[in-house]
């Protein structure tokens, strides 16, 4: 048989068609399976809903916009924040202040209101803040001088010290804005 030839014309012989698997075919062998995996693991989440592959319908919106595919849709007033409106925090009398002063801080003499709110209740609250509003020298409250501390989570039965620094230079005292809020 010539070289060139793959069959033998008298006996039917037939050479193998490929001679040795060097590792530059395995690899590139191993690369296109993965990606054909992968690009059919994409293909699956673009075109279905459901689980387990389904994209959600916010996320393929998401894309289509990303890649300007898709206008953002205006949904009443675009002066208005968007979404639905978070619940009211609710306003309890379990968490309770119980204690609150000015103290200067010793290294560099800045003020800083610090107390100690107590969870009175048997349910965990989160997004706890409490709020003051600062006094002038002259005892009148000082417009959008309001400051606050938040702590994520204060579980039953515990307290939470907390610590508010005041920057407004006119602030001299402050008033406590009761309840303290927080989600049960």
């Amino acid at each position: 048989m010539v070289p060139e030839e793959k069959v033998c014309v008298e006996c039917g012989h037939r050479r193998p068609s490929v001679s040795k698997w060097t590792g530059t075919a395995v690899f590139r062998l191993i690369a296109g399976i993965v990606l054909l995996g992968e690009l059919t693991v994409l293909g699956l989440q673009w075109t279905t809903e459901g689980e387990p592959f389904g994209l959600r319908n916010r996320t393929r919106d998401a894309v289509l916009i990303k890649f300007g595919l898709k206008k953002e849709p205006v949904i009443g007033d675009p002066s208005k924040p968007k979404g639905p409106k978070p619940p009211p925090p609710t306003k309890d009398p379990d968490l309770k202040l119980k204690s609150h002063a000015i103290k200067p801080d010793k290294d560099n003499g800045s003020l800083w209101i610090k107390g100690v709110v107590e969870n009175i209740s048997k349910y965990r609250y989160l997004a706890v803040r409490v709020r003051f509003d600062l006094k002038n020298a002259a005892g009148n409250v000082i417009p959008g001088g309001e400051v606050n501390a938040y702590q994520q989570s204060i579980e039953p039965g515990k307290e939470w010290s907390f610590k508010v620094l005041l920057l407004d230079p006119d602030a001299t005292d402050y008033v406590p804005i009761l309840p303290i809020e927080g989600y049960r």
